[in-house]
């Protein structure tokens, strides 16, 4: 960098704050309701003390039956610090105003919890021993000023094995899922009996063993995230029985199965039993490690997915004008850059944007769909 650019005035950190996103927090008040409601509150005040009215847009404060569940079934105390620094609210409305929220969405976790979640709300000031243990928590910090101070806005949670769980930052690009990001939390530090996952597949996606003159290859990273919340058992790819242990069974690339292990795999889902199946048209992993084709990379599961009403079309993948992807093709000396339409780049146009799955996917990119067809 020249020195002329390093005399130039340096950018206020906060004016990223104030352009980042407003908060969708949008507070719809009857006012009749409300001085009802404290009149009701103020009479029953001993009987009703976890009585909560939401007038929000959205019902911002009423929580999922899903989190009233963990909240119930938590028998692990769970110490939540909830970490604001006040020089950033001042700076920044909105951040306050996104403070609060989760503050007040955070007390209603520990009223409901009966005391097992226990909220402890710190102002960590620069230099402090506060803005060491929010360092030390995970938490990431943002300039405020030409002095170099930072600003801090995020959660650090334990439980009584000091097992530790935290959100190093609260950005309003992931408000939508505020209640979700705050109940894996507490799901992950309550550590209730775990789901057992099921998972069979040809592939070698628990890790392969060495081959000279090849390496072992990983483990798959979805299995470590999916480690992350539950108890994962891996399955041969012939059985005549699912075990009874396994809650949700989860079929990925499934070909070469026989008629036992399919009708093990009918019965289960007959049986009250869930299942995730993953079909490919052509699965570009499944190569054998000495290079040798024996079988067409295609999922075989149309036997069972068509007593379900759908399959997997045969001998087609996907293809999108749209979303094709530019590649550079060469042809003799010439190299010129077209639409391959077999290979699609998606976008968060589309993705349902309230989808708690989907929601937050930017970008992803295929190879080679398939198609599934009723």
């Amino acid at each position: 960098m020249s020195s002329s650019s390093t005399s130039r005035r340096r950018p206020d950190p906060m004016r990223w704050l104030e352009s980042m996103e407003r908060s969708k927090l949008a507070v719809m008040g009857l006012a009749l309701g409300v001085v009802l409601f404290f009149a009701v509150n103020v009479f029953s005040n001993t009987t009703f003390q976890s009585a909560h009215l939401d007038l929000t847009q959205g019902k911002l404060f009423t929580l999922s039956s899903g989190t009233l569940k963990v909240l119930a079934s938590s028998g692990e105390p769970i110490s939540l610090k909830f970490y604001f620094s006040k020089l950033l609210g001042e700076r920044s409305p909105q951040h306050a105003t996104y403070f609060e929220r989760i503050r007040e969405l955070l007390e209603r976790y520990q009223d409901i919890s009966g005391g097992r979640v226990q909220l402890e709300v710190i102002n960590p000031e620069p230099f402090s021993d506060d803005e060491d243990r929010a360092v030390a928590a995970g938490l990431t910090g943002i300039p405020l000023n030409e002095a170099g101070d930072l600003g801090y806005f995020g959660l650090s949670g334990s439980n009584s094995t000091d097992d530790k769980a935290g959100i190093p930052f609260f950005t309003p690009e992931r408000e939508t899922f505020l209640e979700y990001d705050l109940t894996r939390i507490i799901y992950t530090l309550a550590d209730p009996e775990r789901k057992v996952i099921g998972v069979m597949s040809p592939l070698p996606i628990n890790g392969g063993a060495a081959q000279p003159p090849y390496q072992q290859s990983p483990r798959w990273t979805v299995l470590d995230q999916i480690s992350d919340f539950f108890t994962v058992k891996m399955l041969p790819t012939q059985m005549r029985e699912i075990p009874g242990d396994i809650d949700i069974l989860m079929l990925v690339h499934p070909k070469g199965l026989d008629d036992f292990t399919l009708y093990a795999i009918d019965q289960f889902v007959i049986g009250g039993g869930r299942a995730m199946v993953f079909v490919d048209a052509n699965a570009e992993v499944d190569v054998p490690l000495d290079g040798r084709m024996q079988s067409l990379p295609v999922s075989d599961f149309n036997k069972i997915l068509t007593t379900w009403g759908l399959k997997l079309a045969d001998n087609k993948v996907a293809g999108d004008l749209d979303a094709a992807r530019r590649v550079n093709v060469r042809v003799g000396k010439k190299t010129s850059v077209v639409d391959y339409v077999i290979w699609l780049g998606l976008d968060k146009r589309n993705f349902d944007r309230d989808d708690i799955i989907t929601g937050n996917i930017s970008s992803l990119n295929f190879a080679g769909a398939g198609i599934l067809e009723p």
